[in-house]
């Protein structure tokens, strides 16, 4: 009886041991996986990143930018930055109404860009 009992004992705790092996094995091989994946989303979105760092300095391009500048002046009748274009920040206009009315609405005194008609 005693030995029945014992032979019992570790033929559970065997297969108990060996269940727990196998669900282990695979958790770890999940993780692994999952690690992977990870690694590659991140690669991918590194050279995602750098493509598009490449694009950025491509159209910010000075000289590029000064042809299209050129190109479209008529236009777009753009004028080099001076420093009478800027106003402190004491000069500005709070006017609560003025933050309620469409931009569109406010016409030539909201952008202060005078055109010809």
């Amino acid at each position: 009886m005693v030995r029945f009992l014992l032979f019992a004992i570790v033929m559970i705790s065997t297969f108990g041991l060996g269940s727990w092996a196998y669900k282990i094995n695979y958790e770890s091989r999940a993780a692994s996986q999952r690690v992977k994946n990870l690694e590659k989303s991140i690669l991918s979105a590194k050279k995602e990143s750098k493509i598009l760092e490449a694009e950025w300095a491509h159209l910010n391009n000075p000289d590029r930018l000064r042809k299209l500048v050129e190109y479209y002046f008529m236009e777009l009748r753009l004028t080099p930055i001076n420093p009478d274009d800027f106003i402190s920040f004491s000069e500005i206009h709070w006017d609560k109404d003025v933050e309620k009315t469409p931009a569109a609405s406010l016409g030539k005194s909201f952008s202060g860009i005078g055109y010809d008609k």
